[in-house]
């Protein structure tokens, strides 16, 4: 009897230790269903700020996976290049590929949206390529899908570790 009710005490951690694992592993995976209407959100009235030194400035919002996200007050006129160093630069995994620009105003083409290839410039230097930075652009640097893998199996690794700890304690005191 006592070694029954001591397998259910095990059964009942271990089914424990695999929904904790099934909600780390797949609770990032929650979308939203509700459309959102763009038309919905304000323009920004603020396109250029004056600086103290009578400098022209323009706020840039950078997402994704650079070293320092979020918005950014930069100079009028500054290069692609200028403004991701700026944030830090791309942080190991990038997809310079695949990076987009959304523009908050269409512009003189009547485009929204700009897919870049960052590395074209990495490996020739060449800037004749680069698209004007405007006003309230959002520039989204997204993560290799490796890169996302590898982040997801040493998660993994650190959670299967801490189970085999756990276990190996219980297994000592019992």
């Amino acid at each position: 009897m006592y070694l029954k009710r001591k397998h259910n005490t095990v059964m009942i951690r271990l089914i424990n230790i695999k929904l904790l694992m099934f909600c780390l592993i797949f609770g990032q995976e929650v979308q939203s269903s509700n459309k959102v209407n763009i038309s919905d959100y304000q323009l920004s009235s603020e396109r250029y700020i004056t600086s103290e030194d009578g400098n022209i400035m323009m706020k840039v919002n950078i997402w994704g996976h650079v070293e320092s996200p979020g918005v950014h007050l930069v100079y009028d006129g500054i290069d692609f290049a200028s403004l991701i160093s700026v944030v830090g630069g791309p942080k190991t995994g990038a997809n310079l590929k695949k990076v987009r620009l959304y523009r908050e105003i269409p512009d003189e083409n009547g485009s929204l949206i700009y897919n870049i290839d960052f590395n074209e410039f990495i490996l020739t230097g060449d800037r004749s390529n680069f698209i004007k930075i405007n006003p309230n652009d959002t520039i989204i640097i997204p993560q290799k899908f490796t890169s996302t893998i590898l982040n997801q199996i040493n998660t993994m690794n650190m959670i299967f570790s801490l189970i085999m700890i756990f276990l190996q304690i219980q297994y000592f005191y019992n």
